[in-house]
């Protein structure tokens, strides 16, 4: 046991020697190359009268760098599923993700829109011109329709206030004088008259509010309609157009007219574009394969993928005939 003992200790310190030995070796050959790079601080006069001096190891910070191996600390290297302080976290790309299958090529169509060629931008601008009159021509209508409306129910709003004074005079007559039949009766007349105007009134007012809504729908022959039920209405208790009513009404009905013929052009404008709208040539497909990089058109390649692909087909049939 002794023996071995000895044994061991020779080995452990040979080891050590040896472990010795090789890192000055490293650091000598470092320092070497460092000192023959440094120039000699003594003058040569001084060196030669001078024992010489052995040569000095230098290391330096870098030479230290290029011996000893770096290792990253623990809390530095990366760990999967693990955070900065330690704790568990999901991996990156766990999965679960939404997604969505692509096609392995694409197409395309390369079309050219010949509605220029054909003076379908004129016949737009026609159309659209067409419309813009016809809006006008409709609003025209209308308003006028309402005026009418409006004069006809202030013409029976006259005469149901006109009624309505009357009847209150004939009964405070008649109310004055108990006895007498002929006050009596008028006043019974008077009142009669006086309702009917109201009633009159009533529908004039309701066709004149026809009017107006039209005129939010711009419906020319709801207007027209309603503004002719509002004279009726007025005439039927009385009231008797003058100049201006006559004359009010003749202007709507012929701004209806007006506005039907402006519907009519715009509606045939629009129609012949119609005609001509949607007339495209289509030029060609083109195609891209995701995987192969290949890129045609019309079967035709456009770029070195599809060409270096052609050209193998073309050397495989010119094989195949030989």
């Amino acid at each position: 046991m002794v023996y071995q003992s000895g044994l061991l200790k020779r080995w452990a310190w040979r080891h050590e020697i040896t472990v010795i030995s090789v890192t000055c070796a490293a650091l000598f050959m470092c320092a070497t190359s460092v000192y023959a790079q440094t120039p000699s601080e003594t003058s040569p006069t001084a060196a030669s009268k001078e024992e010489p001096s052995l040569p000095k190891a230098r290391i330096t910070k870098r030479d230290c760098k290029r011996l000893m191996r770096h290792q990253a600390r623990a809390d530095v290297a990366y760990k999967p599923g693990v955070d900065v302080r330690g704790n568990s976290v999901v991996p990156a790309g766990a999965g679960g993700a939404f997604t969505i299958p692509l096609p392995d090529v694409f197409e395309f169509n390369v079309t050219k829109d010949l509605t220029a060629y054909l003076g379908v931008g004129e016949e737009k601008l026609a159309a659209d011109k067409a419309a813009a009159i016809a809006a006008e021509k409709t609003v025209a209508a209308t308003n006028a329709a309402v005026s009418s409306a409006e004069l006809s129910l202030a013409g029976a709003q006259t005469i149901s206030d006109n009624a309505a004074v009357a009847a209150a005079a004939a009964q405070t007559a008649a109310d004055a004088t108990p006895n007498d039949a002929a006050l009596a009766a008028a006043a019974v007349t008077a009142t009669t008259t006086a309702e009917t105007a109201a009633a009159g009134l009533a529908t004039t007012q309701s066709a004149y509010t026809s009017a107006t809504s039209a005129t939010t729908s711009n419906d020319v022959d709801s207007a027209l309609s309603s503004a002719q039920a509002a004279k009726t209405a007025a005439e039927g208790i009385g009231y008797v157009a003058d100049a201006t009513a006559t004359s009010a009404a003749s202007a709507a009905q012929t701004s209806a007219s007006n506005a039907v013929a402006a519907d009519a052009a715009a509606v045939q404008a629009a129609e012949t574009v119609a005609k001509s709208e949607g007339m495209t040539l289509n030029v060609g497909t083109v195609r891209f394969n995701i995987k192969t990089g290949g890129l045609t058109f019309n079967g035709k390649p456009l770029n070195d993928v599809a060409m270096s692909g052609l050209a193998e087909q073309c050397d495989a049939m010119m094989s195949a005939k030989k």
